[in-house]
Formats: C-alpha cells, structure tokens, sequence
C-alpha cells in the first residue's frame, strides 16, 4: 500500500479499478467485510468508507441483510437522437432482452385517446414487456400502437426486439420524432415482482409518444429500475434576456 495515500483511497481505487475491469461483473455481490478486511490489511471502518464512496458515485448497490451488489447498468441515453430503450442499452455494450408478457387489442380511450390524436374507440394494440440487460431485469415496458398500422402483428410478436427496428423492417415505418415525459416514483409489489427489487426503491417513469411523418403512432411507458439507467441532455447558449424598458 503506497504510504501517501490514504488507506480508504486506497480501497476505493482497487475496488473502483476491478469493477471497472469487470473482474466483478455486473450483478455480483462485493465480497463480504470479513473478506475485504484481510485482502486489504485494513479496519472495517475504512473497507465501509470505502465501499460508501462507490456506492455514491453508483458502482454499488448496498443492501442491508442482503449485500452489496455491483451495478454497471449507468446506459446514457443522449436526448438530441429518437432511439429506443433497447438500442441505447445495446450501444452501451448489453446484451438486451425481452420476454413478452402479453400482447392485446383495446379501444382508444382517454389520454391515450388524446396523445395519439384519435377519437376514443379507435383500436389499439396494447404489448407488455419485460425488458433485461445482461441477463438482469431492468425494466417493464408498456408501447400502445394504432392497430391499422401494423396488421397481422400478433403473428409477427416474435420478432419484436427493438420496437423501432420491428416497426422499419416488418412495416417500413419509421418514428423520426418523440417527446417525452421524465418522472419517478416508488415500485409497486407487481413491479417490485418483475424487476426483482426491494420494496421502496424508486422507478424512473418515462412516457414517450413517438411521430412517424408528423403523427403520432406509439405511445410508450417504461419503468426502470432507477439506479442503473439516466438521461443526458446536451444544452447551449443561454436564452435571450428579456429587454426592461425602465
């Protein structure tokens, strides 16, 4: 241990540099206390120091009674491009997953009514999804679809992976625009089920409707598990100032 840096730096670098190696992979719990204590020559109090700044800056995942698991699930998805969940968590180096849970039809009816600009009544295709990365649930996905823009869909479920992509390969329809909502709340007990969470720990809740050609064709909703997913934005220049007259 080099003798000008503190021993929890120390620790800290170690651990932080075999994650990053994924010596531990993603999902794997830290070795317990006991184990760091004798690895490391060092007290317990600086193995926790050490493992609370990782956790801080989202390598770890601690839970009481449970361990500390590692995360490497921080998939950036940059605002300026119309990509989907999936494709950005592939450009991010996961293998990505899905495990249909079901697929039905059902009449337009309220907001849906409204973000997809038809009258209620209209029919939908209503899919839910399980979505994993690395093999890990990450997040429930929810995609309402105009049915008369994809006949025969039911048929075809087995190809979805990428919405986005199913959509352009099986009906050369392609969303060139989206606007979403971003919100958080905590899991319920159905969600907690299906993602494999704790009680109490918090969803980033997004809302998506997405335009082909000027019109909206899909709305969506994701619920992923908060800590292993963010959003980036890129902004520039400030807004002009407004002129006082006084």
């Amino acid at each position: 241990m080099h003798r000008n840096i503190p021993r929890y730096l120390f620790v800290y670098n170690s651990l932080k540099t075999r994650i990053e190696n994924q010596d531990f992979m993603p999902g794997d719990f830290l070795p317990p206390e006991p184990e760091l204590e004798k690895v490391f020559r060092v007290s317990r109090t600086t193995i926790r120091k050490a493992v609370e700044m990782l956790q801080e800056q989202g390598f770890l995942l601690i839970r009481q009674g449970i361990g500390t698991r590692i995360l490497d699930f921080k998939a950036t998805q940059k605002l300026q491009y119309v990509t989907s969940f999936s494709e950005t968590l592939r450009e991010q180096g996961f293998h990505v997953g899905h495990q249909l849970l079901s697929l039905t039809f059902e009449p337009a009816a309220g907001r849906l009514a409204e973000d997809l600009n038809v009258k209620e009544g209209v029919p939908l295709v209503s899919i839910l999804r399980l979505a994993n990365a690395n093999s890990l649930p990450i997040a429930i996905m929810s995609n309402y679809l105009l049915e008369e823009i994809v006949p025969g869909i039911k048929e075809k479920s087995g190809k979805i992976g990428s919405l986005y992509a199913f959509l352009e390969d099986e009906y050369h329809l392609y969303i060139d625009a989206a606007t979403d909502y971003i919100s958080a709340r905590i899991a319920e007990p159905d969600e907690e089920r299906l993602l494999g969470i704790q009680e109490g720990e918090p969803l980033l809740i997004v809302k998506r409707v997405s335009f082909s050609g000027g019109r909206p064709v899909e709305v969506a909703q994701l619920k992923i598990i908060a800590d292993k997913y963010e959003y980036s934005v890129h902004t520039k220049d400030r807004p002009p100032r407004a002129v006082s007259s006084s």
